[in-house]
């Protein structure tokens, strides 16, 4: 799931669709000596299971942390600033991440697929370039959206009028793009720590310097806007170091190397890109179309309804993502997954959708009485998505499996538009309520086609199925 203003989200699909294709070379039959000698070479290895269960483990840490420092920060936030600075940053912070969803070109995916087999000389100057790059490109979308911020709703046309809160947009956008891009550089480097570090840096800072900002009397918009920035910022230079990368040979850092780089995995980046955004914008999307259409004091209700959806389903969500760090092309094991994951995320969401149903005022009621009187409608709704993304996770990691990934950014591609205008819809007739439920409405209707090609790998083991590559969906 997501959450505004706490960090970058970390969904399933944000793992890459699949890395770049290497040639085998054919080898000699190894000799009994030879064989040996790779089982000790082996032996001394850490075992692959043991990394994934760490980067797992350091993805879920890093998942509760800043949920857990995203509702503090919120819950400060919205019982100190008034509802409608609540609403103008979490306008800017909704809106830096759909950019840095946008301007990424694929090159934080890149990186999760590439890095680590690249030498040690060559990480950092491939690191540092990608990074250069995909913030450039944040760095204009930024601008332009203040150029345009006039004619996108009431929330972004306040934060282009003024200068100060202009320019902490920009460079908090900037940053959550580094953030992003650093986060899946240490995924790749096996190096979960420095993302656990610095997503909890990040969370901690931005708490602490609201909590400075009450004491000498800031209760302004810019206030929050400065704290966000300030602490993206700050824990990104602090956890840099963590991963560990070797200095840049001299004749390796130079311009005309860097563009070389850019030439040589342009095309694959956007490859990845292309895919990302039409499996996971959606919820960038949603954020954005938020601060659209919703008045700053609505978007504040909406915010704090959309952060506690998003923390209560992050226990599906980490089953979801287990269930995508499978990169086996194994149907047949596949199908035993499926067949375990999918009842018991159906059964924790429509679990958590009772729950809500009941317990949504009262969960509210930490932001305040206001959010709580506002915002009740809004949480119900919301959970309704979480079932349908079960089914949807699960339709992207059994393509991804299948190999069939073009088909499933076609599909998600639509779906994606589906959820976008319908949220969008009812955004605009009928404010957030209609734009909560526009998006459940949409997200479910996708989720009953999707539901077919999942229910058949669940029913069936697909490796003795026929080929079905050319059937819809």
């Amino acid at each position: 799931m997501t959450e505004f203003a706490a960090d970058e989200p970390v969904r399933p699909t944000d793992l890459p669709a699949r890395a770049s294709e290497r040639r085998v070379q054919p080898s000699k039959p190894p000799t009994r000596a030879s064989k040996l000698a790779q089982v000790a070479k082996l032996l001394k290895q850490p075992s692959e299971l043991r990394r994934l269960l760490e980067t797992f483990g350091y993805l879920a840490a890093k998942q509760g942390t800043t949920a857990a420092l995203g509702l503090a920060y919120w819950a400060v936030a919205t019982h100190l600033f008034s509802a409608q600075d609540v609403g103008l940053a979490a306008a800017a912070s909704s809106t830096a991440f759909f950019l840095a969803a946008i301007g990424a070109l694929g090159i934080p995916l890149l990186l999760l697929a590439e890095l680590d087999s690249l030498s040690a000389a060559m990480r950092r100057v491939t690191y540092s370039t990608g990074m250069s790059v995909a913030c450039l490109a944040v760095l204009i979308l930024s601008l332009g959206t203040l150029a345009l911020s006039p004619f996108l709703g009431a929330s972004l046309r306040i934060i282009g009028a003024d200068p100060t809160m202009a320019a902490l947009f920009v460079i908090g956008s900037v940053a959550t793009m580094a953030t992003l891009t650093f986060s899946n550089a240490a995924i790749a480097l096996h190096r979960g720590s420095a993302q656990l570090w610095q997503g909890s840096l990040s969370s901690t800072l931005k708490l602490a310097c609201v909590g400075v900002l009450i004491l000498v009397g800031i209760r302004t918009a810019t206030g929050l806007l400065f704290a966000w920035a300030l602490a993206v910022v700050v824990s990104l230079l602090v956890c840099m170091p963590m991963l560990r990368l070797e200095p840049t040979p001299a004749d390796e850092g130079n311009i005309s190397h860097r563009v070389a780089l850019a030439r040589r995995y342009g095309v694959l980046s956007l490859k990845h890109h292309v895919l990302n955004v039409s499996i996971n914008s959606v919820y960038y999307i949603v954020g954005l179309i938020a601060a659209i259409v919703l008045l700053p004091q609505e978007l504040a209700y909406f915010t704090a309804a959309f952060l506690l959806e998003s923390t209560a389903m992050v226990i599906p969500y980490l089953l979801a993502l287990s269930l995508f760090a499978e990169t086996t092309s194994d149907q047949s094991l596949l199908h035993r997954h499926v067949r375990r994951t999918l009842p018991l995320g159906l059964a924790l969401c429509g679990g958590i959708v009772v729950v809500a149903q009941v317990a949504a005022p009262f969960a509210l009621r930490i932001f305040g009485p206001a959010y709580a009187l506002n915002g009740t409608t809004a949480l119900r709704l919301l959970v309704l998505v979480g079932p349908a993304y079960v089914i949807k996770d699960h339709y992207v990691a059994i393509r991804r499996v299948q190999g069939r990934l073009s088909q499933a950014a076609m599909m998600m591609a639509a779906g994606t538009s589906a959820e976008a205008a319908g949220a969008a819809l009812g955004g605009i007739y009928w404010g957030m309520t209609g734009l909560c439920a526009g998006w459940a409405i949409a997200s479910a209707c996708e989720a009953v086609i999707l539901l077919p090609a999942v229910l058949r790998v669940f029913h069936r083991d697909p490796s003795v199925e026929p080929d079905r590559s050319r059937s819809p969906g």
